[in-house]
Formats: structure tokens, sequence, C-alpha cells
């Protein structure tokens, strides 16, 4: 519920009639179904933290246009008919999509508020006049027709090439161009599963793993994550236990806690890979951005004939808006991955792979940058969250883009919900997990301006007074300050 109405506070007008516009918008999208019961009044004015006056105001208000309906002693249910009753009956995908608060915030019209959701670097003038130059020079792209199915020659090389530095051995007919992560891990799990399959992916994770797996209705079977990355044993029982169809994970700077899976705990999943014959994905995505030590060889390393498909991006590494990523798997797979990504994508922007073919070879150098980068802003949050929410509680990770806080008490998602009134966005727990728990956490970026952090954690820290529980509500207003 309050996923579908992030953001609903900085809407114009009074309270009760945002909320009305909310809830209405909701319902028109499909993600409150008719037959729906609405949280009671006062339970909806506790996790949204205002008044129960102002629920019973929005309320009354869809009640008058038939939106909704109350029933003697059952509670309001929802009883509108309209687009999202002509859709296809069936059930809702396993873990409903988590559209974030703060792309949900930003798409109701969030004017001001500071973001605090997104894990990004900026580009830095990485895209140079000699980066162009030299990408718009690429044989396939000065005399080319554009289309690439598996991706143009010298990315595929530049991958395969960056992958066996890594000490995974790669073949350019091994790698397939994506346009970005995110494709490359909705290829994957809609290749080798579907609806009803049970498929591992550690809790807390990536949010949008979590959507990729809800969107084509797989079981997620949680494997929690410890100080030591994903707990390889629950892994290992779930493998034996259940017909596992594919096993997700973030071994280097897992996104969100930032933990590292040690060599031993890489070797197991290689070895379970491999003598079940069980896909594993690893996200590399944010293997790149190291802060201190020297993290472990990707999984695939220690079992080279195992099928560990392994994924890596340029957007977290170079820049956010750079939608290039790739998956490293054996031939075979390659191919038929290639068949399923040009009935959605005929190929990936051919400018945008030749730009990638340049400053992949860079990574060294663009790495020293972000590590630099990342130990400042890192140091800084640090301080700021010491001195203004020192009851908080967090592990500062040595890599990755993400710190995952623990809240002392109440509900993230409560918080969230004052935060977006104090003008600030954040990320609720609840947002990176597959069963819908972590509701004591949200996940804040390592990576932001001095400017933004210090101003973010100021209005946090103002939500967090406001909201904690015992403490007395402040003036609900919308700040509006251009960042």
């Amino acid at each position: 519920m309050l996923t579908s109405l992030a953001g609903w506070s900085l809407r114009p007008g009074p309270l009760h009639r945002r909320l009305a516009e909310a809830l209405r918008g909701a319902i028109d999208r499909g993600e409150i179904v008719p037959g729906t019961r609405l949280p009671a009044e006062r339970a909806l004015a506790r996790m949204l933290a205002v008044s129960r006056g102002t629920v019973v105001a929005a309320y009354a208000a869809l009640r008058r246009e038939g939106i909704v309906e109350s029933r003697q002693g059952s509670g309001t249910y929802v009883v509108r008919r309209g687009e999202a009753d002509r859709r296809p009956a069936g059930p809702l995908p396993a873990g409903r999509i988590r559209r974030s608060l703060g792309v949900a915030a930003l798409v109701a019209g969030a004017d001001g508020a500071i973001d605090l959701t997104a894990a990004t670097v900026p580009a830095d003038g990485l895209l140079s006049d000699e980066v162009v130059a030299a990408a718009l020079a690429d044989p396939q792209v000065a005399r080319g027709n554009g289309y690439a199915p598996l991706g143009i020659t010298s990315l595929r090389r530049a991958i395969a090439a960056h992958l066996s530095s890594e000490g995974l051995a790669t073949a350019e007919e091994q790698v397939l161009v994506t346009s970005g992560a995110q494709q490359a891990i909705g290829l994957v799990a809609s290749l080798l599963c579907g609806r009803g399959d049970h498929v591992a992916i550690e809790s807390p994770s990536f949010p949008g793993a979590i959507d990729v797996l809800a969107g084509l209705g797989a079981r997620a079977v949680p494997i929690p994550v410890g100080q030591g990355g994903a707990r390889v044993d629950v892994l290992r029982e779930a493998a034996l236990d259940l017909p596992l169809r594919l096993v997700y994970l973030i071994p280097t700077y897992q996104n969100p806690t930032g933990t590292v899976l040690p060599e031993d705990a890489r070797r197991e999943v290689a070895r379970l890979a491999g003598d079940l014959d069980l896909p594993v994905i690893d996200d590399r995505t944010t293997a790149e951005l190291v802060v201190e030590g020297t993290p472990p060889p990707p999984i695939g390393a220690f079992a080279p004939d195992a099928p560990v498909l392994t994924i890596g991006s340029m957007s977290k590494l170079f820049w956010g808006g750079l939608r290039i990523g790739w998956v490293r798997a054996s031939e075979p797979l390659v191919a038929r991955l290639a068949q399923l990504k040009v009935v959605a994508d005929l190929s990936s922007s051919a400018v945008s792979q030749a730009l990638a073919a340049v400053l992949l070879p860079r990574a060294s150098k663009v790495r020293a940058m972000r590590r630099r980068q990342i130990a400042a802003a890192s140091s800084l949050l640090a301080r700021l969250l010491g001195e203004q929410l020192p009851d908080w509680s967090w592990t500062m990770p040595s890599g990755g883009l993400t710190l995952w806080a623990k809240l002392p008490r109440g509900d993230a998602e409560e918080l969230a919900q004052v935060a977006l009134r104090h003008g600030v966005v954040v990320l609720p727990g609840p947002t990176a997990s597959p069963e819908y728990e972590h509701r004591d956490f949200v996940r804040l970026p390592l990576l932001r301006e001095p400017e933004v952090l210090e101003e973010g954690i100021g209005r946090l820290a103002a939500a967090w007074r406001s909201y904690e529980p015992g403490a007395v509500p402040a003036p609900r207003t919308v700040l509006s300050v251009v960042v």
C-alpha cells in the first residue's frame, strides 16, 4: 500500500485531497484492485504519519465519487470499475513490483526534494571530445548499419579482455552485450525460469532483480546476508531441498549491504553450480567500486565449466546514463540469450557500445578516481550520521555505492513517508527485500556532493525527530529547495 502511495504528500492542496488523489491514481493503475479492503482509518493514519481526520476526509471524498464503499462493521472497500478491471484476470506476480519511493516520488513531481535513493556516479568529464571522436570512428558506427544483436566487435573484445584480467578467462564469443545490467538480469531469468519456479536470491537484494522475478511470477527463495555476504550454508540447503532453477547473487559489494563474499564461499557456490547443474548469476555491477582491499575473483573463475553467468555494467563505474551491460556465459547459452534479446531489442545502441569500448580499457584509472570520491563522501556521511542520527547503526563497506543503515525502532516505510514531507527521498528496507522484510533498515547512497549529503542528512534527521515513536509530530509542510 505505501509503495503505491509513494510521493502522495508532495502534491499540491490540502493533505486529505492529496491522499485521495494518490489512492484514486493507485486504483486507476490497477495497483489497488477492486474488492480490496483498504486499511482502517487509524492504521493508515499511523502508516502515513498523519491525523486520522486526514484519512477520514480522503475516504469520504472517494466514497462521494463512488470509488470506495464502507460496509458496516467490515471496513472500506474499492468498488470502482475502470481500466484495471479490463486487464486479463489472474494472480498478481509473486512479491509485487517494487516501484521505489525515489522513482515514484519523482514521477509524482517531487520538485525540490533531495534524492538519497539512487546508487549512481556522475559522468565527471569521462565523455570527452576525444572519447566521443574515437567512438564515432569505430568501423561498426562509421560504416555499419547500426545493428549488432550480440554487440559490436570492439566492445565484446574489450569486455572479454576486462573479465580475463579479473581472473575469469573469457573469449569474445562468450559475451552478449545488453542495454544495461537490468536487461541482462531479465534475459537470463526469462530464459531459465518462469511462473512458479524457485529462484534463490539474497535478502536484502537489488530491487531491480526482485522486480524481474516478480514480473515472471517466480517464487523467491530468500538467502539471508550476513557480515560475509550471502549465507552459503542456507543456499546449499535450499539447493538440496528445492528444485531451484536459478540463483542470483551480488557477491562483491553487495547491493544494498556492501558485503563481500569470501573466496572459500565463492568456491562453494561454484561447486554447487557444477555439481547440481544449477545456473548462478554473479552480478558484478558494483565489483569495480573498490575503496579498500582487493575482492576475490568472480565466482566463475573457480569452476570454468559450471553454469555461472557473469553480469556487468558500465553504469556504476563510469556513468548511470551509459546504459550498456553484458552477460558472460557459455557460447551455446549466449546464443540462446541473443535469440531472446532480439525479440524485444534488436540491438543495443551502437554509439553507446562504441563509447563503452573506448572507456572500458581505462577502467583502472577510473577506479582510482571513484575510490577517492567514495572514500571522501563515505567519511562525510559517517560523520553526519554520527552527529545527527547517533542512535542509528551501520557498517561502512569497503566498496560499492550503498550504506545499509538500521533504525533503532520504528518502521522504515513510515519514516520514508515523513521524510518526503521534509524534502528528502530515502529507500526503505522492504523495497530491497524479496519477502518484504527489513522494515528497520534504509538504504543510503555513499556518493553524493558534500552539500547534498549535508542538506539531505539534515532533512532526514529532522524527519526522524518528527517520526520517532513518542515524538511530537512536526508541522507537515513540503519543503521546496532547488538542489
